[in-house]
């Protein structure tokens, strides 16, 4: 397996939109969109792994909303839209861009992730420290899911 060069960075979420669609979303047609309600807000960051050519291989976005388990008092950051592309998977894109979003979650003060996962990647945030809650679903067009969850400390000055 050949090695990938990239760095994760923060991107704009148009960045985000192609990739996102490709892999999460082949089901639309080119001309259905996919765009998520919150891409658009303030609160709401996206990262892209980057080649040296600044191709976009892999991304991951985070909006600021509750989880669908407990109410909890700490802030709640939904990572959505997470993909990398299929010509580079298995290289640890994906972990880089876990690591990526939950230091940005730290440095954010904290709080819990989560995350509804495709069932295929569960083991992805699982590695990451993640865990399941509740019973896996099945989306529409989609597949098999259940949501992973992480507790992030505030992380330390």
């Amino acid at each position: 397996m050949q090695t990938v060069q990239y760095t994760v960075q923060r991107v704009p979420v148009e960045r985000t939109l192609a990739l996102r669609k490709a892999v999460l979303r082949p089901h639309l047609s080119d001309s259905e969109p996919y765009t998520l309600e919150d891409d658009d807000l303030p609160t709401t960051v996206a990262f892209g792994a980057l080649t040296p050519e600044d191709q976009v291989i892999g991304v991951a976005r985070l909006s600021s909303e509750p989880p669908p388990f407990a109410e909890h008092q700490r802030p709640s950051w939904r990572l959505r839209g997470m993909a990398t592309d299929p010509e580079v998977r298995n290289r640890g894109i994906g972990a880089a861009l876990l690591k990526t979003v939950t230091g940005y979650v730290a440095g954010a003060g904290g709080g819990i992730l989560w995350a509804n996962a495709r069932l295929a990647a569960k083991h992805l945030y699982e590695r990451a420290g993640m865990q399941p809650w509740g019973v896996v679903w099945e989306e529409p067009d989609i597949g098999p899911h259940v949501v992973m969850w992480l507790d992030v400390p505030t992380a330390r000055a």
